[in-house]
């Protein structure tokens, strides 16, 4: 078996010789510290931001679709209307005379 690095040994005697962390929270301002230090973000193309505004009209019309089937099924299993209910299209042939 090949004998470990001198360098690698001796880490390695540090890390058995380190005592355990008391906690395992972030130091305080590490997070201060970590957005400091993140690249500035460039800013979105006109293709990017037409995509993404797409892609929300997109899950709109998705969700208006899926509420338009819930009450179209809630309707379908209703009861059979009656008869004192006189369709729309009988109330416009008696109000609106032929010509």
């Amino acid at each position: 078996m090949k004998e470990l690095d001198p360098g690698l040994k001796r880490l390695l005697k540090w890390a058995r010789a380190a005592s355990p962390l008391e906690s395992a929270e972030a130091p305080f301002g590490f997070s201060g510290r970590v957005l400091a230090a993140r690249k500035p973000a460039r800013p979105p193309a006109f293709f990017d931001e037409l995509q993404r505004a797409a892609w929300g009209l997109s899950c709109v019309a998705l969700a208006l679709i899926v509420c338009g089937a819930i009450v179209l099924v809630s309707q379908r299993s209703a009861g059979p209307a009656t008869d004192q209910f006189s369709s729309a299209l009988s109330f416009l042939a008696s109000n609106f005379p032929a010509q």
